[in-house]
């Protein structure tokens, strides 16, 4: 089959007044009018309220191609001609050469159009007539019957749920309204023979070490007739023929693989992948697939309905983030930025990133990157909070959605588990219209996400855990999973929303926390990207535009308070929102960890922007590391060391071990006091146990002797290999009670192996030190860490060096201390 590449050449025209731009594919429209210079840019200011018109207007996407006598000299009997979408957004007419090849109505799908009548020798017009998303929306809702309502955000598109375009497009707590039209991924002209293949998907079973690798070929064929299908995989094959009816059929053909090598996710073994290769008379497809078992252990127990993910029969405490679309503009995807978010995710010790409900199925460059670096996928259907339609239409539209994003996606070793949807469970108590005729709405929730997607993915794939939603106890409950701690997955936002203090994350124990998350401010680099100078204040209208959930800035400043000294400047209030983010996250995380195995999962919320904005984002909008990234890197580690306070006038230590093999070391603890003075100092000989959490020590202590406000403990472990010294740090009170110095924080540059670093010193511990270059979004070795005197840290500018001059707008900030340059 030859394909012919159609993403050149293509202009966007505005039907109302018949202006066109030039227009990039993929792309969309908004970024191709911000390129013309027709709109300012929506990022800036609050420039988002003025491009809203975009969204409530038809558009046309046009470009032209030329064929040539010998690529039309078969006959058109024998041959197949189509047009190949791989995501049109959304509701579009196809027109080649001014005549309808096919209508659109849904982004998450793959469409076809045979255009084998309408081609010609010679030039040809491609039309893409989009209609307004928003205007659609309004109309399927006059339709309804009774309303179907969804949540809504400071600037929103109404009726998002009721068409099938990524949720946030139309605004979230976190996110611009920006109602793009758009085509992604490739757009091609096919010629095919007498058939193609429609799809090549997998059924991978193991027994007893022998792997049975089930292939099955979706074929169309043109007019009746046969071929030949040859599958190859590790090193074996086979061929046979197969009898064509026209239309659709499949073919289905089997290998044994022996003992292959497994694919494993980081930090637990290599991510192993085999080529397959399906072969037709004249079609081919080839992808990569891994050999791994994943299954999902939620057997009762005494505490009640765990979740615990066991790969290659090993059990893995989860580790990571929620994905977000990669940029509300989908014309600024690359593979450059989809690389620098997974490698940030690989490089912070994450094992797992769940691909949230309320975006989109991510493209191909991200599954196979996930399987290429070792990331789990927790794959989210596209569907949150809201509820929704169950109109025969809506569901045979989301039928074929849910159909080919699992035959498409099914295959990648990476993908862990297929979940229903993103909190639409617990929407069905948010509205008043459902808690006042509940049995309507669940009727509809249930055809929907059980009677739809739940029998999708029973039948397609079978082998892989179906979870209805999330958060959720799994099939048949319908319990709120927000405020139960004792079974399935819990999404625990009781500290953001409530106003609990983060020590409230400790009262606790969720079996699996797929959603927690605490906001921080952006940075200083990042502010300067959307606000003006004389904006750059918390409470001026671009930053309060620039902050999407409604409480956001007043929860932020309120437990700055409960924790910090208030802050004197701008600039220490972003400072001061990132490390009470950092401390929140760290103080869940590594408290749950401690739990294992009772808790076996946390996946906080959100690992990246999709533009700049105060979000609970560890990883800024431009890619560059917020503190809590850098955080994550320690409390993710493999091996880690924990300090709580169980009670006054006691310290415990748990030695955190995801490794296959225990730990044999010499474990200090060290009372200090703010003036740099050791007043206690205990060693132990302890082991830390493989795959799991032990405690190392429980020690007591003479509170008036070490008074919290004057002290602060130290946790060294030294393995006796000397292979990964691990350290930490306890604060006993909130830092505003602690009785610290102002730190003098002095540092050098230095140079190792021709690479530019920062060597610092302190004559008194500092806490939470920040480095931060003004302008300079690369990779330090180390952020937002503690320094000890007589302890000099060396931190390694990685990635792209800044030159000299960037250089010197060097600052370093810490608690109790103006930043030093």
């Amino acid at each position: 089959m030859r394909k012919i590449n159609l993403k050149n050449g293509w202009e966007l025209e505005r039907p109302v007044d018949g202006n066109v731009v030039p227009l990039t594919v993929p792309g969309d429209n908004i970024s191709a009018l911000l390129s013309a210079g027709v709109i300012p840019d929506p990022y800036y200011a609050d420039n988002e309220k003025k491009v809203q018109w975009i969204g409530r207007e038809p558009w046309i996407f046009r470009t032209h191609f030329t064929l040539d006598a010998s690529t039309l000299s078969s006959p058109r009997s024998a041959s197949h001609i189509f047009l190949q979408f791989d995501s049109i957004d959304t509701f579009a007419r196809v027109l080649l050469n001014g005549t309808e090849a096919g209508r659109c109505e849904n982004m998450f799908l793959r469409y076809r159009f045979d255009v084998s009548q309408l081609v010609r020798q010679g030039e040809n017009v491609l039309e893409i007539l989009f209609d307004s998303p928003e205007k659609t929306a309004a109309a399927l809702k006059d339709d309804l019957p009774y309303p179907v309502p969804h949540t809504i955000y400071p600037l929103q598109a109404m009726g998002r749920n009721l068409i099938r375009k990524a949720q946030c497009h139309a605004g979230w707590d976190w996110g611009p309204c920006l109602m793009v039209s758009g085509i992604y991924g490739e757009v091609t002209l096919n010629i095919a023979g007498p058939h193609r293949i429609e799809a090549v998907h997998t059924n991978i079973t193991c027994h007893n070490g022998t792997w049975n690798l089930e292939v099955v070929t979706e074929l169309f064929a043109n007019h009746a007739g046969q071929t030949s299908i040859c599958i190859e995989c590790a090193g074996k094959k086979r061929e046979r023929e197969v009898a064509l009816t026209k239309g659709n059929q499949n073919a289905t053909l089997t290998l044994e693989i022996e003992n292959p090598d497994l694919w494993w996710p980081n930090g637990y073994g290599e991510q192993n992948l085999y080529q397959l290769k399906v072969t037709t008379d004249n079609d081919h497809v080839e992808k990569k697939i891994g050999f791994r078992t994943v299954e999902v252990i939620t057997s009762p127990d005494d505490r009640g309905i765990p979740m615990t993910f066991r790969v290659n029969g090993r059990d893995i405490f989860c580790k990571g983030a929620n994905w977000i679309p990669l940029d509300a503009l989908p014309g600024r995807y690359s593979l450059k930025r989809y690389e620098n978010l997974l490698q940030s995710a690989i490089d912070a010790n994450m094992n797992m990133v769940r691909v949230w409900g309320g975006g989109h199925y991510e493209c191909d460059d991200f599954y196979r990157l996930c399987d290429q670096k070792g990331l789990l996928v927790w794959q989210d259907f596209m569907f949150s909070c809201s509820l929704y339609p169950s109109t025969p239409s809506f569901l045979d539209n989301v039928r074929k959605e849910v159909a080919y994003q699992i035959k498409r996606l099914k295959d990648h070793p990476s993908v862990a588990l297929w979940c229903g949807n993103n909190e639409d469970l617990g929407a069905l108590t948010w509205f008043e219209e459902s808690r006042l005729n509940r049995d309507r709405y669940i009727v509809d929730y249930d055809r929907l996400n059980e009677g739809v997607i739940g029998n999708e993915v029973r039948t397609l794939d079978p082998n892989r855990t179906w979870w209805p939603s999330s958060p959720s106890a799994g099939e048949g409950d319908y319990t709120d999973c927000w405020h139960d701690d004792t079974k399935g997955d819990m999404h625990y936002w009781s500290v953001w929303h409530e106003g609990k203090p983060f020590e409230a994350y400790r009262e606790v124990t969720p079996r699996f926390c797929s959603e927690f998350g605490f906001q921080s401010f952006p940075s200083r680099r990042t502010v300067a990207t959307f606000a003006p100078p004389h904006e750059r204040n918390i409470t001026s209208s671009v930053m309060e535009h620039h902050q999407k959930n409604e409480r956001g800035n007043t929860i932020i400043i309120s437990t700055i308070s409960r924790y910090f000294r208030f802050p004197e400047s701008f600039e220490e209030t972003l400072y001061l929102s990132h490390v009470q983010q950092a401390m929140a996250i760290t103080t869940a995380v590594e408290y749950w960890r401690c739990r294992r195995p009772i808790c076996m999962g946390a996946l906080y919320w959100q690992l990246n922007d999709n533009w700049p904005v105060a979000s609970w984002s560890s990883i800024e909008y431009d890619g560059g590391w917020k503190p809590l990234h850098y955080a994550a890197k320690r409390f993710f580690a493999p091996i880690h060391v924990v300090l709580l306070n169980p009670k006054p006038g006691q310290i415990s230590v748990t030695g955190l071990n995801d490794t296959s093999s225990p730990i044999h070391g010499r474990l200090e603890l060290t009372c200090i006091g703010f003036d740099g003075v050791v007043k206690l100092k205990r060693t132990f000989d302890q082991t830390m146990e493989r795959d799991g959490a032990t405690q190392l020590a429980l020690e007591t202590f003479d509170v008036t002797a070490q008074p919290p406000e004057e002290n602060f403990w130290y946790a060294r472990f030294i393995p006796n290999d000397n292979s990964t010294v691990v350290e930490n740090y306890l604060l006993q009170l909130p830092p505003k009670q602690c009785r610290m110095g102002n730190a003098d924080i002095r540092y050098t540059l230095v140079n190792q192996d021709s690479k530019l670093g920062v060597k610092i010193t302190t004559d008194l511990p500092a806490f939470y030190v920040v480095l931060e270059i003004e302008g300079w979004n690369g990779r330090l070795s180390d952020n937002c860490f503690h320094l000890l005197p007589g302890h000099p840290k060396t931190i390694m500018l990685e990635g792209v060096t800044p030159d000299a001059k960037t250089v010197e707008s060097l600052s370093i900030r810490s608690l109790r201390n103006a930043p030093e340059k």
